[in-house]
C-alpha cells in the first residue's frame, strides 16, 4: 500500500477557529438597546402613573430637605428622660406646651400665649411656622396628644412640627406619651404606640418623658389613683418637674 506524502515533508495540522469571533461594535448595540430599553420602560411608567413625578422625584427631595433641616439643630439625648431634681413650679411658666394639654396647664401657672390646643394632623406648615416664631422665648417644648385615630398621620405630622421647631431653635423639645387606658386591650395598643414614639424620640433628638409606666397597674391599665382628675394631672405635673433634661 502506498504511503501518503507530506507536504513540504510534514503533515499540516487544521488550525481550530474560534466558534464566535469577538466584535466591540456588537457589544456596543447590545448596551445602547438594553438602556434605551430601560429608559422607554421608566417613560412609560412615569406616563401611566398619577403623580408619580410628585412622589418619586419632589417626594424624596423634600425628605431629604427636611432631614438636612431636622439634623442642623438635632443633638444626643438620653430616652427616656432621667428623674432629676425637683424644678420649681414656675418652671411651668417658662414652658409652651402643644397638643392636648388644656387639662394639664390648667393646674399649673402657664402663659397663655405658649399654650396650643392645635391638633397636630390638621395642622398646616404655615401653622407650625407660626407657633414655632412665637415659642422663640421658651425655655422648653412640651408636645402631648392622646391616643391618635391615624398612627401613621400622626407620626408623620409630629415629624414635620419637630423639624420646623428644630430648624429655628435650640430648646429642648420633650414628647409626652400617653397614659394607660382603663380597658386592658386599649392599654395594649397605647404600649404599642408608646413605643413608636420612643423610637421617634431616638431618631430625632426629642426627649422621650415616659408618664405612662408611674400611672399604671400592674396589668397595664390606669391605675384607680389617677382615675379622679385632680389627682391625674396633679402627678402628671410632678413627673415633669422631676425630669428635666440636662
Amino acid at each position: 500500500m502506498a504511503k501518503k506524502k507530506k507536504k513540504h515533508g510534514k503533515i499540516e495540522k487544521k488550525k481550530n477557529k474560534p466558534f464566535m469571533q469577538f466584535k466591540l461594535g456588537v457589544l456596543l448595540l447590545l448596551i445602547v438597546v438594553s438602556f434605551g430599553g430601560t429608559f422607554g420602560m421608566y417613560l412609560f411608567t412615569a406616563a401611566t402613573t398619577p403623580d408619580y413625578w410628585k412622589n418619586e422625584v419632589v417626594g424624596n427631595s423634600q425628605g431629604e430637605e427636611e432631614e438636612n433641616l431636622t439634623s442642623k439643630n438635632r443633638k444626643s439625648v438620653t430616652n427616656p428622660v432621667p428623674e432629676s431634681e425637683r424644678a420649681e413650679d414656675s418652671y411651668m411658666s417658662n414652658c409652651a406646651f402643644i397638643g392636648d394639654v388644656s387639662p394639664l396647664t390648667g393646674y399649673y401657672e402657664t402663659k397663655s400665649e405658649l399654650v396650643f390646643t392645635d391638633n397636630v394632623t390638621g395642622m398646616s406648615e404655615s401653622r407650625m411656622n407660626s407657633i414655632s416664631r412665637n415659642i422663640t422665648e421658651a425655655g422648653a417644648v412640651y408636645i402631648w396628644y392622646n391616643y391618635p385615630e391615624n398612627e401613621t398621620e400622626t407620626l408623620d405630622a409630629l415629624k414635620k412640627l419637630v423639624s420646623v421647631i428644630q430648624e429655628q431653635h435650640n430648646t429642648k423639645i420633650y414628647l409626652l406619651n400617653v397614659i394607660p387606658d382603663v380597658d386592658t386591650e386599649q392599654s395594649w395598643k397605647i404600649d404599642q404606640w408608646n413605643s413608636q414614639l420612643f423610637a421617634f424620640c431616638d431618631a430625632y433628638a426629642v426627649h422621650y418623658l415616659d408618664i405612662n409606666t408611674s400611672l399604671k397597674k400592674s396589668d397595664g391599665t390606669l391605675s384607680s389613683t389617677y382615675r379622679q382628675e385632680d389627682a391625674l394631672y396633679q402627678e402628671i405635673g410632678e413627673l415633669i418637674l422631676t425630669h428635666i433634661a440636662k
